[in-house]
């Protein structure tokens, strides 16, 4: 869990960003102007460029072809096998805190990626969180 930075400048010349874009269109990726700029700069070499655009034209969550969702303002590792936190489920987060703001004991059981209970312990604070998953993917 990290703080979502601002996207770095991507290594790759202008024309790259076009062609990913063409890819993502292609393969009916309905935010692919979006998606090109996260793929770019998550994308060192020419050939992992290329590795993650087939991935997500494939079909693969965009989340899992980066290893990351945004969730609450922060950044959540995300592996195939683990559900990809959604921001609907951030509303969950905002009223647990409206209802108990002084909590200092968190227990996020089915937790997944563990978005939910990262995001109660930045929102509240120092607070003791147990985290349980019956998958062993997700609790990683």
């Amino acid at each position: 869990m990290s703080e979502l930075p601002s996207p770095p400048v991507t290594p790759f010349p202008p024309a790259a960003r076009a062609e990913v874009v063409t890819a993502l269109r292609a393969a009916g990726c309905v935010f692919a102007e979006d998606e090109a700029e996260l793929i770019l700069a998550a994308a060192r070499t020419p050939r992992e460029l290329t590795a993650l655009v087939r991935r997500r034209a494939s079909g693969l969550p965009l989340e899992q072809v980066l290893g990351w969702a945004g969730f609450h303002g922060l950044r959540i590792a995300v592996e195939p096998g683990v559900f990809v936190p959604r921001r609907r489920t951030e509303l969950l987060v905002d009223e647990a805190v409206a209802q108990a703001p002084h909590a200092r004991l968190v227990v996020d059981l089915c937790c997944g990626s563990g978005a939910v209970g990262a995001a109660l312990a930045d929102a509240l604070g120092p607070v003791e969180l147990h985290a349980a998953d019956i998958d062993p993917v997700a609790v990683r």
